[in-house]
């Protein structure tokens, strides 16, 4: 996967490029994500028979091909015309589900359009009840049957790459940035010829909102006054699955199971968000301890490599979601390009998952890990 991590730089510009790889402040927590589930080992058992592997489970009684979803992102449309739905389409043909962000370049319902069984949607709770409430209909109408609702979006974040590049709605990047994207011919004629880039969820006057009236709708939006009390009353209505994402904490994650969620997400926003916190795999442990089976628990941030879905799911995840690999490859080489990744994160489970004897995603526990070592290993039966 990091072969398109590489080549998205190349086809990307700089100040683009920098957006997608940034996180928050000094990118601590983004880098720990990753460095976390590196230096968990796992032992390779020898002379098992693992000649009928079965890499399949299910979440909320939808039937997944792998124990891998795709994380919301906003603005795909900035690293491939082909956006969301070419995003979607694959993650369909690879048996996973697509979750549709609250800040996507295109409209929950044309996503809805070339993807119907295969999505979730996100959902802000902004200042305006009405353009939440309005989304949520609009959710149902094209059949979708589970909600995200973005926990961990109240504050505002800092990305110190973004900022140096001028990266605001609209953006105003330094002289520098458009000589680079000049560097970029394809990216760029993709720009001046694709799909338009605006914020597809929303409208001003029946049509989309562009990206120049972004910062200005956030002001009238942004929303950092939700609470629990909000996701309660959600709850009360909508009919379908209610998940929650950017649960860090233990206590959080028991608030939420009272509260009715069918599912948490263990996030930090892929490190985008707050710095200085625990890379999510540190944390959930404690949190799948916490909900004690009261509700499925999936794992979001530094999934790079099949066997990090191994080690997630071990941990207690019902399954694993990955961002950054699929925009990478989106951007490399469009919807072809996402196909062979969801292939690889799937050959590589199913390696993994050979190699430590296990041949269903149900059999992966903590006994696949090394024991007694000097790697890190976050708390749990481990220590």
């Amino acid at each position: 996967m990091d072969d398109y991590r590489v080549a998205s730089r190349k086809r990307l510009p700089k100040m683009i490029s920098d957006y997608l790889e940034g996180g928050a402040l000094d990118e601590t927590t983004m880098l720990a994500n990753e460095d976390r589930f590196n230096a968990l080992m796992l032992r390779q058992r020898s002379l098992v028979d693992v000649s009928d592997m079965n890499t399949s489970t299910t979440v909320l009684g939808h039937s997944l091909a792998l124990p891998l979803m795709v994380a919301p992102m906003g603005m795909l449309t900035i690293f491939h015309p082909g956006s969301d739905p070419a995003v979607a389409r694959a993650a369909a043909r690879a048996g996973s589900i697509f979750i549709h962000s609250a800040w996507a370049g295109c409209s929950l319902e044309e996503v809805a359009g070339v993807a119907p069984n295969n999505l979730w949607a996100q959902v802000a709770f902004w200042k305006d009840p009405g353009e939440t409430a309005s989304y949520i209909k609009r959710a149902g109408a094209v059949g979708v049957e589970t909600l995200v609702v973005a926990g961990d979006v109240g504050s505002s974040s800092k990305r110190e790459r973004d900022l140096h590049h001028g990266l605001s709605m609209p953006p105003r990047p330094p002289v520098a940035d458009y000589f680079n994207a000049a560097t970029r011919p394809g990216w760029l004629w993709r720009w001046l010829t694709g799909r338009k880039m605006t914020y597809g969820n929303y409208e001003i006057n029946g049509r989309p909102l562009r990206m120049d009236e972004m910062n200005s709708w956030m002001a009238s939006n942004k929303n950092p006054g939700a609470t629990w009390e909000q996701f309660a009353k959600l709850r009360s209505e909508w009919c379908g699955n209610l998940v929650i994402k950017g649960i860090m904490d233990a206590e959080d994650a028991v608030r939420a199971v009272e509260e009715g969620a069918d599912g948490i997400f263990v996030s930090n926003h892929g490190g985008r968000q707050f710095d200085s916190q625990p890379a999510t795999i540190d944390v959930l442990p404690s949190i799948v301890k916490a909900v004690g089976g009261r509700a499925e628990i999936y794992l979001d941030g530094g999934i790079r490599r099949g066997h990090d879905i191994a080690k997630a799911v071990a941990l207690g995840a019902r399954a694993a979601l990955a961002g950054r690999p699929f925009a990478y490859a989106l951007a490399t080489g469009g919807e072809s390009a996402v196909d062979h990744a969801f292939s690889i994160l799937h050959d590589e489970l199913k390696g993994a998952m050979g190699f430590v004897g296990k041949t269903s995603v149900a059999s992966l526990d903590e006994s696949i890990f090394v024991r007694n070592t000097h790697a890190y290993a976050p708390e749990s039966a481990l220590v």
